[in-house]
């Protein structure tokens, strides 16, 4: 079985300006960059699940999509860095008339997603983390039984902060932070594992 740190995009990774589609209106969010590489060196997964209903609002194609997250794939291999799998949900409720109503399981809060990474590649969700700026992030991760973390973003106001205090999900800046925290609690049980 294997850990994944999985990732939401748009707040996550990069500036949500909403419907972003395009390599010219990408901005990383602060350490994004430098947080997967970590994780490809600390064996995680480096796993994004992301929905994108401006698919099936008829603002992009999959095509813009697939094309954009094979241009951030060359950017990070620029750093020496890695995503190992986009998962994209290109569904919304009010926008389903005639797809298969099972569809919409895969966008969060639903976990179809997850559950294809599962599927594809062993990911243990005990072992796992999840990093969003959205409630719908979060809750597929707390029902899985992962570690979740909310970071902040244009959406924070928003956003239901007592239910991500309820469920004691640390709110932090960006996702170097939640990094930060995983390297300090790993340092800690080795540590303690082999004094």
């Amino acid at each position: 079985m294997n850990k994944a740190f999985f990732l939401d995009r748009d707040g996550t990774l990069n500036v949500d300006y909403d419907d972003v589609h395009l390599p010219s209106q990408w901005t990383w969010c602060e350490q994004a960059v430098e947080s997967i590489r970590w994780m490809n060196e600390n064996g995680w997964l480096a796993i994004v699940v992301t929905n994108q209903s401006g698919v099936v609002r008829g603002k992009y194609g999959m095509k813009e999509v697939q094309d954009l997250h094979r241009w951030v794939d060359s950017e990070l291999a620029k750093a020496g860095a890695r995503i190992d799998q986009w998962y994209v949900a290109p569904f919304h409720p009010e926008y389903h008339n005639g797809l298969d109503p099972d569809l919409l399981h895969y966008r969060k809060p639903g976990t179809g997603m997850f559950e294809l990474a599962r599927k594809e590649f062993g990911v243990d969700f005990s072992q796992s983390v999840m990093v969003g700026d959205k409630v719908s992030d979060l809750k597929p991760s707390v029902q899985l039984g992962m570690k979740s973390f909310f970071v902040k973003s244009v959406h924070e106001s928003k956003e239901d902060l007592n239910w991500i205090n309820s469920h004691n999900i640390p709110i932090l800046d960006h996702v170097g932070q939640v990094v930060e925290i995983l390297g300090t609690e790993r340092t800690v049980n080795k540590t303690t594992t082999f004094p």
